[in-house]
């Protein structure tokens, strides 16, 4: 069945630090009828699409008419996993969504503490028809047509092997609560990079070869899950279909959906096509 509308029912302010830019930054998310998440920067709306993405280095950021909204892959996965379609998320200060816990528990604790509500308009839900792979490497992402929508992250990370993680519904609180992550050895270049400057412990897992900061063994390939769906969400609909990466990161996904784009089949009847 078809999915209605669905945005907030009240507005949230939500302030903290960047990860990236290390200063404060305020936001207000608000109620919107209209169906789409848009960012709104001193009076510059940028719509949550593919289209308008400027950056996939150490994060998604979006753009329009010279300004740039940074980091918004935690934010735009906390709307998805809640199925909200429709909302504005006010820039008030600075240029990029807070880190907060580093994840998406504290952006989907905040929308449900206002509550939701459903909208007249049905939620685009795309399938795809044919399997498409984005593979400018070893590492790759791809889609594959599916009845349901099914995301998978498998990665190799260093000192700690082999791991696998799936989102196929539901609020799993490994998956939400995934902090952003780098390797301790890292961190030198991510400074030179002027990256990383709101990294706290909090925040941030530091993965070195003791592994002593780990909060569960698998919490970076759920947060490298976690940024799969934010950065997916950014072809405006749900996806019915499976969305497999392996050791893939925001380049990588940029590029699967440059890939299908125009190839997703909105789902228009009150039933569903048959799959191809």
């Amino acid at each position: 069945m078809l999915l209605r509308g669905k945005t907030l029912r009240n507005s949230i302010t939500l302030t903290g630090v960047g990860i990236h830019n290390g200063i404060r930054n305020k936001i207000k998310i608000h109620p919107s009828e209209e169906r789409g998440i848009y960012f709104l920067i001193k009076g510059v709306k940028i719509p949550a699409l593919h289209k308008y993405v400027v950056n996939t280095c150490y994060s998604t950021d979006l753009g329009r008419e010279n300004q740039i909204v940074r980091t918004v892959e935690h934010i735009m996965a906390a709307f998805y996993l809640l199925k909200i379609d429709s909302a504005v998320v006010e820039i008030v200060e600075g240029n990029e969504i807070p880190i907060l816990g580093g994840g998406a528990k504290e952006f989907i604790e905040a929308f449900l503490s206002v509550g939701t509500v459903e909208l007249e308009h049905y939620q685009k839900i795309f399938r795809l028809a044919e399997h498409k792979r984005y593979q400018p490497n070893g590492n790759f992402v791809e889609a594959l047509p599916f009845e349901k929508e099914v995301f998978i992250y498998e990665g190799i990370f260093r000192y700690l092997g082999r791991q696998l993680a799936v989102y196929e519904g539901g609020l799993e609180s490994k998956l939400i609560g995934a902090r952003t992550f780098c390797f301790e050895e890292d961190i030198p270049n991510l400074r030179k990079m002027n990256l990383g400057k709101g990294g706290y412990h909090v925040n941030t897992l530091v993965i070195n070869p003791s592994g002593e900061y780990l909060r569960y063994r698998e919490e970076p390939t759920y947060h490298k899950l976690l940024d799969l769906i934010g950065d997916m969400a950014l072809l405006g609909g749900r996806l019915q279909m499976i969305i497999y990466s392996f050791r893939g990161g925001h380049s990588t996904n940029h590029g699967l959906r440059q890939l299908i784009k125009n190839l997703l089949i909105e789902v228009k009847a009150n039933k569903f096509p048959a799959l191809v």
